[in-house]
């Protein structure tokens, strides 16, 4: 099921899930977020064992035992591009279940942010918005990556229940909260689509605009979208 959301300017998908790849079908990004997600989150976790200081190690490497059993077993490892199911209802509650146990862990913080997103996917607007309101602030360059994601997620729920508003507070947010080309991306192509379906062209065009000047991978993107 898809709803569309008519303007003067661009006809709107947004996928009833909360998936959004309708966003990165528009744009040419074939791969869908949560791998994105699931990459940075992987590497984070084992930067975070090394250089993070835990109450109880122990309880740490425990806990992102858990987290990785989860990945695997959701099949997100072994997904591509052109090849990707899992069984987001199963995963958002094993997620869950690890957050819970471990909240007093990075691991078990950043399983907040894995079960919203894999609710936010089976269409559960309210367990994706409980789980990612557990989720903390994380410090560091990696942190930085997923508290912007963890934005993205938040507009993204707004955007299902149609705050058009609060999406694009989020989304703004999400823009200056990481210096990673992709997830810039991401972010301004959401933002743009958010502006337009609230009617704001100029600020639509401000943000293509922007987002290409700022990251010149992002231009070739954008460009069509951007009116001289």
């Amino acid at each position: 099921m898809t709803k569309k959301v008519q303007t003067p300017e661009t006809d709107i998908l947004i996928e009833s899930t909360g998936k959004v790849e309708s966003f990165f079908d528009k744009f040419g990004n074939k791969v869908m977020w949560v791998l994105v997600a699931v990459t940075v989150i992987a590497v984070g976790i084992f930067v975070w064992n090394n250089i993070a200081q835990q109450k109880s190690q122990a309880k740490e490497q425990e806990a992102q035992i858990k987290f990785f059993e989860v990945l695997n077993n959701s099949g997100v490892t072994n997904a591509t591009a052109e090849s990707f199911s899992v069984d987001y209802a199963t995963t958002a509650e094993a997620y869950l279940a690890v957050a819970k146990q471990y909240e007093d862990t990075a691991a078990g913080n950043t399983s907040y942010f894995m079960a919203a997103s894999a609710f936010l996917h089976a269409n559960d607007l309210a367990n994706a918005e409980a789980a990612i309101a557990k989720f903390e602030n994380i410090e560091g360059n990696y942190g930085k990556h997923i508290n912007a994601m963890a934005l993205t997620l938040k507009g993204d729920i707004a955007v299902e229940k149609k705050d058009y508003q609060t999406a694009a507070a989020r989304f703004e947010e999400a823009l200056a909260a990481s210096n990673n080309a992709d997830i810039y991306g991401a972010n301004a192509a959401k933002l743009c689509l958010v502006y337009e379906a609230m009617g704001d062209d100029a600020k639509a065009q401000k943000t293509y605009k922007a987002a290409a000047a700022k990251y010149p991978t992002l231009a070739g993107k954008f460009a069509k979208y951007i009116k001289e």
